[in-house]
């Protein structure tokens, strides 16, 4: 945490005036108010019409389907009942039930989280969407029943619902995911932001922002309580003015998201600023400060009318949690195993053909409680790799003790491409079958570069090592080390299963990108 007086809400240069504001000049950010509320008014309806769409095309589909692959006379034998025919007019009347879907899905708040939520996950919004969806299958059942005649039979039209029910499931997170990804790219869509803090919190939420495109968010520039010199910029973004003025800057650039980061000012400043962005209808967002960002298990107690906050050593959970986390990784190598052998053998072969040395690389790596053990992967590099890391030490492009080079010289023409797509790291599963390893954990390090965290990083050790882990899906070799070590510590306080099963379907998406990954 920062604790710098120059850094807070509350901290003034005695040389500066009581009042100040850039507001009278003007740059290039500005922009007319009515053309942004046009845009935000277009992007609030964007997941409502990708989602009118894909029910409209789901139920387009289980027509097709019902038609051509559902075979009626079996279905009606398990029904125990005649099915009958999905008709063209059931169809068409599918397609009246499409803004009855749309209402539920409001009423169930998916689209107030377009607006609210400073990233929207679709990968989080999936049991709300399920819940929707069943919902809304429940209820277009009963309009399409209450509208139909005699000839359209009751089992056709929950057997058309159904299967547009279960095509709905597969279909809309998959819809939403591939806009919201290709929207968050194209600047007219980008959500206006504000920072609120030019301390080190603001600076390091400013650099997260501009290396994650993909939350969509523009930061126009930032607030700050010290007076600032003009024009001064904190890297490519200006300091508009203080948060007295923050009602005219929202108004002005037309921000949509204020997001407060600062750690020194004082809960009644913090609370004004939220209120203000309550009132003006902006979506804020307030890094946490002290125990609030050390742990999401949080227990609040109450003695005798003092409340305390009681935060765990760790996430150690129970016997079941633990006893289930290795079943997780038990299946989940065995599948991957039978799945991607043809690639492990190609590979192997490729490498052996490529350089001389063997195909997999061995190194003693720091696991669990600190012992030691051997971990697998697929040599990406030449034989003689360890002894020329003497002499490349002072052109690795990591701060702290780990080392990593963009063009590292040592890297053969096959392992330039298994690292870009993470296949180096599958021989791990070795160590998972052998308990070594997990599936998701914080990476195991070298034994030099473990040795080096101290304090709260050397917790990564409290925990199984993994293949991935946080920092391999929000950066990868991009992340600088002490960010490195605290996704690290965040997990380990935080770990769950459902955790668990986000990085890993994370995990997939980060590589097909290819993103921070040399």
């Amino acid at each position: 945490m920062e604790n710098t007086p120059e850094s807070g809400l509350g901290a003034q240069k005695q040389s500066a005036p009581d009042e100040w504001s850039f507001l009278p000049y003007e740059t290039e950010l500005e922009a007319p108010r009515r053309e942004l509320q046009v845009m935000r008014t277009v992007r609030a309806l964007v997941i409502p019409t990708v989602d009118a769409v894909t029910i409209a095309l789901a139920l387009m589909f289980s027509f097709y389907i019902g038609q051509n692959w559902v075979n009626v006379g079996r279905l009606s034998s398990i029904l125990g009942a005649n099915v009958g025919s999905i008709s063209s007019e059931l169809m068409l009347l599918g397609m009246a039930t499409i803004p009855l879907w749309l209402l539920v899905f409001t009423l169930f708040g998916v689209y107030r989280r377009e607006l609210t939520r400073l990233a929207v996950s679709t990968f989080d919004e999936l049991p709300q969407t399920i819940g929707a969806l069943a919902v809304g299958a429940w209820l277009s059942v009963s309009f399409l029943l209450l509208v139909t005649d005699d000839t359209i039979s009751f089992k056709a039209t929950w057997v058309f619902v159904a299967i547009a029910w279960l095509l709905l499931i597969f279909m809309l997170p998959l819809a939403r995911a591939v806009v919201r990804i290709s929207l968050s790219f194209y600047n007219p869509f980008q959500t206006s932001a504000l920072v609120v803090g030019a301390g080190e919190v603001g600076r390091s939420l400013i650099g997260r922002l501009h290396r994650h495109k993909e939350y969509g968010l523009r930061v126009v520039g930032f607030l700050d309580s010290v007076s600032p010199e003009e024009g001064e910029r904190r890297g490519d973004v200006q300091l508009l003015g203080r948060p007295s003025d923050l009602r005219a800057i929202v108004d002005r650039y037309g921000i949509s998201h204020v997001l407060i980061a600062f750690s020194s000012a004082p809960y009644t400043r913090i609370l004004e600023v939220i209120h203000e962005c309550q009132e003006m209808k902006v979506g804020v967002s307030v890094v946490p400060r002290f125990f609030e960002a050390l742990s999401a298990r949080v227990e609040m107690e109450d003695v005798e009318g003092l409340t305390m906050a009681s935060l765990p050593h760790y996430a150690s959970h129970g016997l079941l949690m633990r006893v289930a986390k290795r079943a997780m990784d038990l299946l989940g190598a065995t599948v991957a195993t039978i799945i991607i052998s043809p690639v492990l053998l190609l590979t192997g072969l490729l490498i052996k053909v490529d350089s001389p040395g063997p195909i997999l690389f061995k190194q003693e790596r720091m696991g669990k409680n600190h012992k030691r053990f051997t971990m697998y992967k697929f040599r990406s590099m030449r034989i003689d790799a360890e002894a020329m890391k003497d002499q490349l030490e002072d052109q690795s492009d990591a701060a702290g003790p780990i080392f990593k080079m963009k063009d590292d010289p040592r890297i053969t023409r096959v392992g330039r491409v298994i690292r870009r797509l993470s296949i180096d790291e599958l021989p791990q599963l070795i160590n998972v079958f052998r308990g070594e390893m997990s599936l998701v954990g914080p990476r195991p390090l070298p034994l030099e570069e473990a040795e080096a965290c101290t304090g709260t990083a050397d917790m990564r050790h409290m925990v199984q090592p993994g293949i991935t882990g946080l920092w391999q899906i929000l950066g990868r070799s991009d992340i600088p080390f002490e960010e490195m070590m605290q996704l690290d510590y965040i997990y380990v306080t935080n770990w769950t299963l459902r955790w668990d099963f986000k990085i890993i379907f994370r995990t997939f998406i980060v590589i097909i990108r290819k993103r921070g990954a040399y």
